[in-house]
C-alpha cells in the first residue's frame, strides 16, 4: 500500500535538486518530522518493495519528497531489542521492520537516503516508551548531524 499525505502539486520544489534527509516519528503524540515538505509515505514489506513503490511516486510526482514508514524496536544491544520484539505482539503487517541498535536504524536510514531510494523515514516505534526515549535521545540527533551534512 502507498500511502499519500501529499498532493503532486505541493511535494518538492520546480527546479531544486533533491531535497536534503526528511525524518520524523509518529507516536500517539502526533507526528513529527524535521522539515517542513509535505511528504509522500510509502509502506513496503522490505527495500525492494519500497524501491518499487518509491519509483512509482516518483514517476507520478516527480519532486514529491518520498519517505518510508519503519516499525521500530531498537535497544542499545540487538540481544535486547530481539527479546523485547519476541516478548511483544507485534505483528508487522505492510510495514517494514527494523530491529536492532540505534546506531544500526541510523545507518539503515542514511543507506537508504544515500542510494536514492527514498528520501528519508518517518520511525513507528513499537509500543514500549524506552523505544521512543532511545529515537529521541539517539537516533535523531545522528540523524540531524547526517542531514546537515
Amino acid at each position: 500500500m502507498t500511502m499519500a499525505i501529499a498532493t503532486c502539486g505541493t511535494a518538492g520544489s520546480e527546479g531544486k535538486s533533491r531535497p536534503p534527509l526528511r525524518f520524523g516519528v509518529e507516536s500517539d503524540k502526533g507526528l513529527w518530522t524535521n522539515g517542513s515538505d509535505d511528504l509522500v509515505r510509502i509502506r513496503a514489506v522490505d527495500l525492494r518493495d519500497l524501491t518499487h513503490k518509491a519509483a512509482a511516486a516518483r514517476q507520478d510526482c516527480p519532486h514529491a519528497v518520498v519517505v518510508v514508514d519503519i516499525n521500530v524496536m531498537i535497544a542499545l544491544d540487538v540481544r535486547a531489542a530481539r527479546t523485547a520484539m519476541s516478548d511483544s505482539a507485534y505483528e508487522s503487517g505492510d510495514t517494514m521492520v527494523y530491529v536492532g541498535t540505534p546506531t544500526g536504524l541510523s545507518g539503515l536510514i542514511a543507506d537508504i537516503y544515500a542510494l536514492g531510494i527514498a528520501d528519508g523515514a518517518i520511525l513507528l516505534p513499537a509500543d514500549n516508551e524506552g523505544v521512543l526515549d532511545l529515537i529521541h535521545d539517539v537516533v535523531v540527533p545522528e540523524l540531524q548531524t547526517m542531514a546537515a551534512a
